[in-house]
């Protein structure tokens, strides 16, 4: 992702609605003002298009117009980011050759290192002002501190000639990182996510320094950076006793990320049948794939005689089946192969664990099959007692069944619930909308800080990450290739609909009804409430009436409104499949129309969750509970373990990636999960120029506030009884947009 340095001043204030005019419904204005509307429509369609060819057949815009790029504003929020990074990078890197090398250095290297550590910390204090109208003085200032960059690899190659036994890899870090300069010159703060810099540490897949020996090298990789919270779980008496590294791997936290994770959007209940739940697991043809006995069930969850079916019966079973993942390619990187699987994971809900999980009930792992089709020797079902007779007497491969779960999940997040679910799936929206509305309509005004910055930030995503030697092909196990097709096989099967949150649980057999503890599930439909709240009083205020019926002849007098949901549902534009609530009309032009106010607040409620509660949830979980990788990687470096091989308690660091890739891994967690550009609610930092100039507004919108504050209290009270805090809808670290 390119966020590249302004090189010109933006304005700081964040304008709301146009020109302090009132909205107004086109039916509402006259002649003049309709007429008006329309050429401003005609010419904002000559800016806002589509594209088909880049990911075919998922919709994204052509290109960025220029009211939809970042601010400098912005780019003071990703400087704030960049700073600590970019210390942290060099920290690495420098204690990489420090490792090699020190001793045959001369004393002159250092001067210069010595040097760029003090531009660096010029930079770091010019910073601390927070002052914004500073942000210039701060780009010459990173000048200063490439231009001392720039000398050092001169100084790095005049140190090494004749030292003949300086590792090639040393030499090729020397070259490389001229390379990098020249990136950090060209694409600013953000360069250093390219591929290339990598090469720079990976020309040599022998090289000793680069292969982890234990995972304490994955925590050292976090030497100028705060550790994630994953590695700072807090102690309970009912953990089993272990050092702060690894109770992230421990079973208690496997079951738990499913529920109150970095991704929690593929554990569905395993039910006798799908007649209340339409997307749920069926157990006879769960069973068919993954077989396991009562006995075996009843070895690893402790009850005497409970059945599968009695635990599927009650809504106790519960399972992550990654079918989409079955022929999906792995990919290569230097010359190294990594490899995806497509496994299943069985848990149970036990109201009373045994020790080691949460007293108060937990969702206890059961049992992991590395792949659709069961093989007893290739395709085993794993259990943490091994009661299935693997070979595992020291819970090697248990672990690693763990971890290559936790992976596919993680690619899973990063393709389809967040590139996929949110970025891709509100890009088409953000076009329709500025295509069919008039920049004064109700609706445009209500959206529009819900589409802030989201055309930049997923054009820069498209041209920096989904290309070769970008961050899909680097910390993805299925590359850019497999990585676009999970993309495109969840676009062909995503309903408008079916994301509906309070459907959606219901559908998966994870409700409140079902499942009884669920966190992201818990906060976020307290988010998903109060928007629908939010959402129905703003429009109650212009589409006016005593009853649904007014309304809805106000909706369809409404033109604006309508040809904006047919350009959303038109394939050949916006292309947004399943929005079942809409009125066929039996015109070939304008198929559907909007007539039911319900679902014409559900409909725009969905459009703002998806960009603000849905994104926070997959976009802030990367540092903080996906940078840490034996925990949790993108690749996987061995094929699952098969049943009569042998494996030591080291064995685990084979499956793991080299230490470059964990490095490139982490910063990119980092740098997205660092820049919050608003918050969600909140439209202006300047009170006396509210956003919504429509005085009417302004109660509605404090309500929203204030309905907000609430829910941020509740959840810090649930985090007080849960085994592990889940933050990520909080309302005050939930930005209005996918602005990152």
């Amino acid at each position: 992702m390119q966020i590249k340095l302004s090189s010109s001043v933006h304005s700081l204030h964040q304008h709301g609605d146009p020109a302090g005019k009132r909205p107004m419904l086109p039916q509402d204005v006259d002649a003049a003002a309709q007429k008006a509307r329309a050429f401003e429509i005609s010419v904002a369609k000559t800016a806002y298009n589509y594209m088909f060819s880049y990911l075919e057949p998922l919709s994204i815009g052509a290109d960025v117009p220029k009211n939809e790029k970042f601010t400098l504003e912005y780019e003071a929020k990703v400087l704030e980011v960049f700073i600590p990074l970019m210390e942290n990078f060099f920290s690495v890197l420098v204690n990489l050759l420090e490792k090699e090398i020190v001793s045959d250095l001369p004393s002159g290297l250092f001067k210069s290192i010595e040097e760029v550590n003090k531009v660096f910390d010029e930079l770091k204090q010019q910073h601390k002002s927070h002052n914004a109208f500073k942000f210039i003085k701060e780009i010459e200032e990173i000048k200063e501190l490439l231009a001392a960059l720039s000398d050092l690899p001169n100084e790095i190659d005049l140190a090494v000639k004749g030292l003949e036994h300086i590792p090639k890899d040393i030499k090729h870090v020397i070259s490389g990182l001229r390379e990098v300069i020249g990136e950090f010159k060209q694409e600013g703060v953000t360069a250093f996510l390219k591929n290339a810099i990598y090469d720079t540490l990976a020309s040599d897949r022998d090289a000793n320094f680069l292969s982890p020996k234990s995972v304490d090298e994955y925590v050292e990789l976090f030497h100028n950076l705060p550790l994630p919270l994953n590695l700072k779980i807090e102690k309970k008496d009912w953990m089993p006793k272990a050092e702060e590294k690894e109770l992230c791997q421990q079973d208690w936290y496997f079951g738990y990320m499913q529920i109150a994770g970095f991704n929690t959007s593929i554990l569905k209940g395993v039910t006798l049948d799908q007649q209340k739940n339409r997307k749920s697991l069926v157990l006879s043809e769960l069973l068919r794939k993954m077989p396991l006995t009562d006995q075996q069930f009843q070895s690893v969850s402790g009850e005497a005689t409970l059945t599968l079916e009695d635990a599927a019966r009650a809504g106790h079973l519960y399972a992550v089946d990654y079918a989409m993942f079955e022929g999906i390619p792995g990919s290569e990187l230097h010359d190294q192969k990594r490899y995806p699987c497509a496994p299943i994971a069985l848990f149970y809900w036990n109201a009373h664990p045994p020790a080691g999980f949460p007293p108060s009930g937990a969702l206890q792992p059961i049992a992991i099959q590395l792949g659709q089709t069961h093989n007893s020797e290739n395709t085993p079902v794993f259990t943490p007692n091994d009661c299935t007779n693997n070979n595992d007497h020291n819970g090697v491969k248990w672990k690693i069944a763990k971890f290559m779960v936790q992976n596919t999940c993680a690619i899973q997040h990063e393709t389809v619930a967040h590139l996929g679910a949110c970025h891709l799936t509100v890009e088409p929206m953000i076009i329709a909308s500025n295509r069919q509305f008039a920049c004064d309509h109700p609706l445009l005004v209500l959206l529009k800080p819900h589409f802030r910055f989201t055309l930049e930030i997923n054009d820069s995503a498209l041209h920096s990450l989904v290309v070769p030697g970008g961050v899909v092909n680097s910390v993805l196990s299925t590359g850019i290739v497999g990585s676009a097709e999970l993309i495109v096989d969840a676009f062909n099967k995503w309903r408008f609909d079916d994301q509906f949150p309070d459907r959606l649980f219901k559908d998966r057999a994870v409700s409140e009804d079902e499942l009884s503890s669920f966190p992201f599930r818990e906060d976020t439909l307290d988010l998903w409430s109060a928007i629908n709240k939010y959402v129905r009083e703003y429009l109650e205020l212009y589409y006016t009436g005593d009853n649904n019926a007014e309304r809805s002849q106000k909706m369809l007098n409404d033109y604006e409104l309508q040809n904006w949901v047919n350009e959303m549902t038109n394939p050949k534009y916006a292309a947004v499949k399943g929005m079942r609530g809409l009125t066929e009309t039996g015109d070939p032009e304008k198929p559907y129309q909007l007539d039911d106010f319900d679902y014409f607040v559900k409909l725009v409620s969905l459009i703002i969750y998806t960009g603000s509660a849905q994104h926070a949830s997959v976009n802030y979980a990367q540092f903080p509970l996906m940078s840490y990788l034996p925990s949790v990687s993108g690749t996987a470096y061995r094929k699952p373990p098969s049943k009569s091989e042998t494996l030591e308690d080291n064995s685990y660091l084979e499956w793991l990636p080299p230490l470059d890739v964990a490095l490139y891994q982490m910063t990119f967690g980092y740098l997205l999960s660092g820049v919050q550009f608003d918050t969600l609610g909140y439209f202006t930092n300047n009170n006396r120029k509210p956003y919504f100039t429509d005085p009417r507004v302004q109660r509605v919108l404090a309500d929203f506030q204030l309905d907000l504050k609430k829910i941020e209290v509740e959840i810090h009270k649930r985090n007080d009884s849960r085994p592990f805090i889940y933050n990520l809808q909080l309302p005050s670290i939930v930005p209005n947009s996918i602005s990152i």
